[in-house]
């Protein structure tokens, strides 16, 4: 799939932040959402296909992306030991065992959030995966380009795809969590999409009982600023008034230098992650950069591996496992 996506990849995002401005941290209410983490289930590094494999169950808001380019699901295996603070993943497809990654032999325990990456995936040759219990909506539709990459859609035409598609979802899988479309840069596209979908309610009271409105809403966000980070992220959760996903960040800021250091990088992701964790409005997050061949960073700086290009764990791979916190 994916077709490969064409590899279609996901690409993700990468590319830009929500906002051009960095905006001052927003003062006030903030909107809050009582809601409880995700639970999943822990494997064992393994080393190879027929390690034996021990699980843990565990609740955690962190997650990872594996480019499915990377053909090979075992590597995603490390992230999933009992003592890990890594609960789900994703791949930016509809399922990871059917074809899509190399899976003989491989048991992956934490939980898999597939993906509609465009609004024509949803009927197409790739089913989803077993068991699923969320869903992220469509990969970046605001941006155009013409790499394949992504697919650009007016918000009234992608909430008139969405309508019908949100529909049929749920009457198939009655419990499902359904996520956003997200964002590569466009906040005011995503804003119109919600009102077409929803025009008689707003956010102040979280679209009310509009059938057509995504459980959560999802973001990417790419910066080195920490200040930057929180107001964003408050500013674009009060904006949508429901549960937020944060499911691509790293401290990165594109055509900015110099890049920010191991260190630099190492100490924003614990200032976020430790943020991210006390915000019940926040259900998951996802940082960015788990790949072993760079072309799958799409130019995020080096120094955001959480993976090296042989496939270990990085120091900043291990922190991140060790819930944001440094490991001495």
């Amino acid at each position: 799939m994916f077709k490969f996506l064409t590899i279609l990849t996901w690409c993700l995002a990468l590319s830009l932040t929500i906002a051009q401005d960095a905006p001052n941290v927003p003062t006030g209410d903030v909107i809050t959402l009582s809601l409880s983490s995700s639970e999943a289930q822990a494997t064992a590094s393994a080393t190879s296909t027929n390690t034996p494999i021990v699980t843990a169950t565990r609740n955690g808001k962190a997650g990872i992306g594996w480019p499915s380019q990377e053909k090979d699901a075992s590597p995603v295996i490390q992230f999933f030991t009992p003592n890990s603070t890594v609960s789900w993943w994703f791949d930016w497809t509809k399922n990871w065992n059917q074809g899509v990654l190399n899976s003989d032999g491989v048991e992956i325990d934490g939980q898999f959030v597939p993906m509609l990456f465009g609004v024509d995936y949803l009927n197409n040759f790739d089913t989803f995966q077993d068991g699923m219990t969320e869903l992220m909506g469509y990969n970046e539709p605001d941006l155009k380009s013409n790499t394949g990459v992504s697919v650009y859609l007016e918000p009234s035409q992608a909430a008139e795809k969405w309508k019908t598609q949100i529909i049929q979802i749920r009457q198939q899988y009655p419990n499902i969590k359904i996520h956003s479309p997200v964002m590569a840069s466009n906040k005011t596209w995503l804003l119109e999409f919600f009102k077409s979908i929803c025009p008689d309610d707003s956010a102040s009271d979280g679209w009310g009982n509009c059938e057509y409105k995504p459980d959560y809403v999802s973001a990417h966000l790419y910066t080195t600023d920490m200040n930057y980070f929180k107001g964003t992220l408050i500013e674009f959760q009060k904006d949508f008034g429901i549960p937020l996903v944060l499911s691509e960040f790293a401290c990165h800021k594109f055509g900015s230098d110099p890049h920010p250091s191991l260190e630099e990088v190492s100490t924003f992701m614990e200032e976020t992650m430790t943020w991210l964790d006390q915000q019940e409005w926040v259900v998951k997050y996802a940082w960015f950069g788990v790949s072993r061949d760079p072309q799958w960073l799409f130019g995020v700086y080096e120094t955001n591996r959480l993976m090296a290009t042989d496939g270990s764990l990085t120091s900043l791979g291990k922190q991140y496992m060790n819930g944001g916190k440094k490991i001495s």
